[in-house]
């Protein structure tokens, strides 16, 4: 993705979409109704959604960059089919824009390729622009209804078609439509059982809402993808995702095995080095997974200036800083935990989740005992027009108020916090997000709740919350979770030994030793004293 060089190989390809925004991308609501609430509104207004849109459709060449998949599609012209593969592999990877670009070449080579079109509108769908991905959604399924496309094709075609009718079916209907899509996807696995790009297909349908792509499967998702891998050992969307599944469950030796694999298949990609380098701090190797993140962030920044486009055009930028931030931050690196936790906070949110990596410096310059900054800081969060904003901005605006013994003010964040929420609740409906979307918010408002608790009538109800959060994190296999939430309890921590309850701080920091027994902080300092 981030270099082009031209590939001298064969045309291989792949066939699905990605884990966090892969195959059947559903609704990931565009910004534009907010366009006239914020500052870069002339910009934004330019955007296919979370992209610019000429950006989605600049040229490009064929390179090896992505990795190589492989997946036979109705057409006569090589360079077609050479761009088709190159657009897959892309997709495989969540490279929304790369992807595009590939799919628009294709296109061009090939005006009657219809999953050419079935590609662009999972990509621009992965790019929250809906309705440009409903618009080549149509064009795919015109010329499937023509001769020159086989039985399969339009099975892929009407498959993408049904998932989307799912994802926004009423609540009362969905389920019934994800099963009946569940079967859908093997009447296409019966047409060819040595398709991989199918069985693939169907671990992402394993997935707990229609939306599945690859990102939140378990047991059920990793049964078809090592069924694909039979069929083809080298399939890099297969190992992709099953790195995601295989965390999702505790099997971090097994994600990080995958995970190797697909950093070697994608070693141009930011987010193949990104996933490795996910899975490696639970298995003790902290200087190894800082390698793996370091390695997206330089691939990341080479492929900006290559390009000429901003940062803020790549989800992957704030998510894989966050991560990276969060390693420095285990490993004692505070400068460099600093850098980056501020270019992420710097970062202008673009679709249902841009915002959502401005809260690592706030919360940072909270555990720091820096509270007046982090008030600041929040409040000009809670600004931004994005209910995630919102959301993140006064929940950690109430944190700061706890810390210079601002009750009254704590009160009143935490009421606009729970305000947002439900504007962050209806924004994810029906999108990809909404299976984390309360978890998500919960983790903010819960904290700020209890620690309010703490200072209340009631502070055993406080304490019993933090309790069971602590609790939780200390189990959840992920990293996001795990290495995030590490820091969180060192907060939580630190507020009940301002509120003089120390015996409360003992259980958290005993907490934190379950997560990571090596690691060593303030809180678990001030403990052992």
């Amino acid at each position: 993705m981030y270099q082009n060089r031209r590939c001298h190989g064969g045309y291989e390809a792949h066939v699905m979409i990605f884990p966090l925004l892969l195959v059947l991308l559903p609704l990931l609501l565009p910004w534009p109704a907010q366009a006239q609430n914020d500052p870069h509104a002339s910009h934004t207004a330019k955007l296919a959604g979370s992209v610019t849109r000429e950006l989605m459709e600049r040229p490009t060449t064929l390179t090896d960059a992505p990795g190589k998949l492989q997946q036979k599609v109705s057409t006569d012209v090589p360079e077609a089919q050479a761009y088709y593969d190159q657009g897959l592999a892309y997709l495989a990877s969540y490279v929304w824009v790369e992807s595009a670009r590939s799919f628009h070449e294709a296109v061009r080579r090939d005006p009657n390729l219809a999953m050419a079109y079935l590609g662009l509108a999972k990509a621009y769908a992965g790019a929250d622009a809906l309705d440009d991905a409903k618009r080549h959604l149509q064009k795919a399924q015109e010329l499937a209804a023509g001769d020159a496309v086989s039985e399969k094709e339009k099975k892929w075609v009407a498959l993408y078609k049904q998932q989307q009718e799912a994802v926004v079916a009423p609540s009362e209907r969905r389920a019934a439509l994800h099963q009946a899509y569940k079967q859908a996807i093997e009447s296409l696995i019966a047409l060819d059982p040595s398709d991989p790009h199918a069985w693939i297909l169907r671990g992402n349908a394993e997935e707990p809402g229609p939306w599945g792509r690859g990102q939140v499967g378990t047991v059920g998702s990793i049964a078809y993808y090592e069924a694909a891998l039979q069929r083809d050992p080298n399939n890099l969307a297969a190992h992709h995702f099953l790195v995601h599944s295989c965390e999702n469950i505790g099997r971090h030796a097994t994600a990080a095995e995958h995970g190797k694999v697909y950093a070697a298949a994608a070693k141009d990609i930011p987010h193949a080095q990104h996933m490795y380098g996910h899975v490696l701090p639970r298995l003790g190797k902290w200087s190894e997974a800082l390698h793996q993140l370091a390695e997206a962030d330089r691939l990341e920044r080479a492929y900006y200036v290559a390009q000429g486009i901003s940062p803020e055009e790549d989800w992957h930028h704030g998510h894989n800083l966050h991560l990276l931030g969060t390693v420095q931050l285990r490993l004692g690196n505070e400068a460099e935990t600093e850098r980056l936790f501020k270019e992420a906070f710097e970062l202008r949110g673009r679709g249902l989740l841009g915002d959502r990596y401005a809260a690592p410096w706030i919360e940072h310059l909270i555990l720091r005992g820096r509270f007046d900054e982090a008030l600041k800081t929040a409040r000009e969060v809670e600004q931004r027009p994005s209910p995630v904003a919102r959301l993140v901005g006064a929940a950690l605006a109430g944190e700061a108020a706890l810390g210079l013994d601002q009750l009254a003010e704590a009160k009143k964040a935490l009421q606009r916090a729970q305000a947002a929420e439900r504007q962050v609740l209806a924004a994810f409906k029906n999108t990809p997000y909404e299976v984390f979307g309360a978890s998500f918010s919960r983790s903010f408002l819960n904290t700020v709740a209890s620690e309010i608790a703490l200072r209340g009538k009631k502070p055993q109800d406080g304490e019993k919350q933090m309790i069971a959060m602590a609790d939780a994190l200390a189990v959840n296999p992920k990293l996001d979770a795990w290495a995030d939430g590490l820091f969180r309890l060192e907060r939580m921590a630190q507020d009940a030994r301002r509120s003089g309850r120390p015996e409360l701080a003992q259980a958290l920091v005993e907490r934190m030793r379950k997560i990571d027994p090596g690691f060593n902080s303030t809180a678990v300092a001030a403990v052992d004293r």
